[in-house]
């Protein structure tokens, strides 16, 4: 038979936070969580239309999450929108030649019109610019679309938009 302080140590140890540490990595690597993809640039200012626009909005799947906003320079932006490879490095995605990413158009990706506010925003935010939906997958069941158009040329360009994390079995 176990002392008493025996079990308590069992206990204790029981109910430890299993992500115990790991914030402390996430802060390590500029404050996002461990595998987060970079959706945003330090100290960028967020188009007022797409910051109203994620303020309430949810990507309806079997988890349903925020669209959060994305804003990130991006120096190509006089030639339109970057190809998968490109949009991989651009996200920091840990190994952009083998991402899978794909490239939908936006009335393929919401034939309903469920997400039409959002689309507006983005195009609202980038002066009318070609909207396009990158697919990335995460592992598993997880996926995450990236709603995105080209705002500005040279230096000043960058990618404006929405995304959202998706659970799809």
């Amino acid at each position: 038979m176990a002392s008493d302080d025996d079990y308590m140590a069992f206990l204790d140890k029981a109910n430890r936070d299993p992500n115990e540490g790991v914030m402390a990595t996430a802060t390590a690597r500029g404050g996002r969580e461990v595998g987060e993809l970079k959706a945003t640039d330090v100290g960028v200012r967020i188009p007022p239309e797409i910051a109203e626009a994620t303020r309430d909005a949810f990507y309806v799947s079997d988890a349903d999450e925020p669209f959060v906003p994305v804003c990130l320079a991006w120096d190509e932006g006089g030639k339109g929108l970057p190809d998968e490879e490109e949009f991989a490095s651009l996200i920091q995605h840990p190994d952009p030649p083998n991402a899978d990413i794909e490239i939908q158009d936006p009335a393929d990706w919401d034939p309903r019109g469920q997400y039409a506010g959002l689309l507006d925003a983005v195009r609202k935010a980038t002066k009318g610019a070609d909207v396009r939906v990158y697919r990335v997958p995460r592992g598993g069941a997880r996926v995450e679309y990236w709603l995105v158009a080209s705002e500005g040329r040279g230096k000043e360009a960058r990618l404006v938009g929405v995304k959202a994390l998706a659970i799809e079995s």
